[in-house]
C-alpha cells in the first residue's frame, strides 16, 4: 500500500477497533533516522533535502507501515523546552541535548507561556512543514499527525527530572503552576501544526514522566492535563506514547481519552487490555533493544508470530516496539516484523 492508503487504513482500525485486525504503525524520530540514512544528524534536522530522502527511504523500505506520527520534524526533545530559552548542546552523531533552566522552578512558574509562532525552536518547525508539505504532497506524504513532548515531559527538561519529581512533594503548588503552562503550551503547539496540514487525523503526546510518579500523585500533576490536551482535540485521534513500566498508572491512564496507547514491552498485553478496556487500540509490544537492535531477523519473525497469536483475543493491535524505532535497529529486523504482519493478513 502507498504512504496515504496506509494511514487511511490506519484511521479506520482505530476508529472501527475490529477486534481481529493488526498492522504495523512506528514512531521513527531523530535518534534513528540519521543513523539509517547515513546521514550526519545536523545535515538532518538542517538539510531538508537530507530529511526528506531519509523519510522517502524509510517509507520506501517499509511500505504498508503506519508512521505515527509520519513525516514529522521534531529536534529531540528541544522543540518545546527551547520556548523558554533552555541551552541547548548540539551533536553530529545524537539529538540536541537540553540543559535545566537557569532561573530553576521558581523562575519557570513566574514566566510566560511561550508562542510557539516566535519562540524557541518551534518557529523552525512551523516553517519546515510550511516548506515541505507542497514538496511531501507531491510525493504522497503529507503529514497528518502532529505531535507534542507532554507536559510533565517538557517541565522535567526545563528543571532536571529529579528535581520535577521532587517538586512534587516539596513545592507542589509552583509544580502545577509549572505544569498548568506546559500543558498551554502543548495544546497551542499542536494546534500550530495542525493548522499547517491539509487533512490532519489525530494529535501524538509523548510524556514517560507519567509512569515516574504514583496513582495518586497522576490524579493531581499528570491525568486531568493529559485529558484537557485530548479534550482539546475532539475529532481527531489521540495517540499517547509512554513506555515506562509502571503497570499502576494504567488505570488512570484509562481516563485520558486517548484512542491508541505505545507502551513498554515490559507490560503485557492482556493486563493493558484488562486495565484500559475496549476503546483503546494497543500500539506495542515488541522489546525495542534486546529483540529490534540486537536480535537476528529469524528472531523477529518469530517474536512477531507469537505477539500476533497472543493478541487475537486482545486487539486491535498496532504491532510496534515497545516504544519508538531505538537508535542502531537493523532494518532488515523491522523488514521482519513487517513481513509477518503482512503474512497474518494485517494491513489491509
Amino acid at each position: 500500500m502507498d504512504y496515504q492508503t496506509t494511514l487511511d487504513t490506519f484511521e479506520r482500525l482505530v476508529r472501527e477497533k475490529p477486534r481481529d485486525r493488526t498492522m504495523a504503525a512506528l514512531i521513527i524520530d531523530s535518534p534513528w533516522l540519521p543513523g539509517y540514512a547515513g546521514a550526519d544528524t545536523l545535515d538532518f534536522f538542517f538539510d531538508p533535502a537530507v530529511w526528506l530522502t531519509a523519510h522517502e527511504r524509510a517509507a520506501a523500505d517499509l511500505p504498508g507501515v503506519a508512521f505515527v506520527p509520519g513525516t514529522w520534524m521534531e529536534y529531540g526533545m528541544a522543540a518545546e523546552p527551547s520556548g523558554w530559552g533552555v541551552p541547548i548542546r548540539w551533536s553530529r552523531t545524537s539529538p540536541p541535548a537540553i540543559r535545566p533552566h537557569p532561573g530553576g522552578l521558581a523562575a519557570l512558574a513566574a514566566a510566560e507561556v511561550p508562542d510557539p509562532e516566535i519562540d524557541g525552536l518551534m518557529p523552525a518547525v512551523l516553517s519546515h512543514y510550511e516548506r515541505m508539505t507542497p514538496i511531501l504532497a507531491n510525493r504522497g506524504m503529507s503529514p497528518r499527525m502532529a505531535a507534542a513532548r507532554g507536559p510533565l515531559a517538557v517541565a522535567s527538561h526545563l528543571t532536571g527530572v529529579t528535581e520535577l519529581l521532587m517538586a512534587t512533594k516539596l513545592e507542589p503548588e509552583a509544580c502545577l503552576t509549572l505544569l498548568e503552562k506546559t500543558t498551554e503550551l502543548c495544546i497551542g503547539w499542536l494546534q500550530c501544526q495542525l493548522e499547517r496540514m491539509e487533512d490532519p487525523i489525530g494529535v501524538m503526546v509523548l510524556d514517560d514522566i507519567v509512569g515516574m510518579i504514583g496513582p495518586e500523585d497522576a490524579k493531581k500533576f499528570a491525568l486531568p492535563l493529559l485529558r484537557r490536551i485530548f479534550e482539546s482535540f475532539p475529532g481527531m485521534i489521540h495517540i499517547y506514547h509512554n513506555d515506562t513500566p509502571n503497570e499502576k498508572m494504567l488505570e488512570g491512564l484509562a481516563t485520558i481519552g486517548m484512542d491508541v496507547f505505545n507502551f513498554s514491552h515490559e507490560i503485557g498485553l492482556e493486563r493493558a487490555r484488562t486495565a484500559l478496556g475496549d476503546e483503546v487500540v494497543l500500539m506495542g509490544n515488541l522489546p525495542p533493544l534486546d529483540l529490534l537492535v540486537r536480535g537476528t531477523p529469524e528472531q523477529v519473525r518469530a517474536a512477531t508470530g507469537e505477539l500476533i497469536a497472543g493478541a487475537a483475543r486482545l486487539g486491535p493491535l498496532l504491532v510496534s516496539p515497545g516504544g519508538g524505532v531505538s537508535p542502531g535497529t537493523p532494518i532488515e529486523n523491522l523488514k521482519a516484523m513487517l513481513e509477518v504482519v503482512q503474512d497474518s493478513g494485517g494491513s489491509s
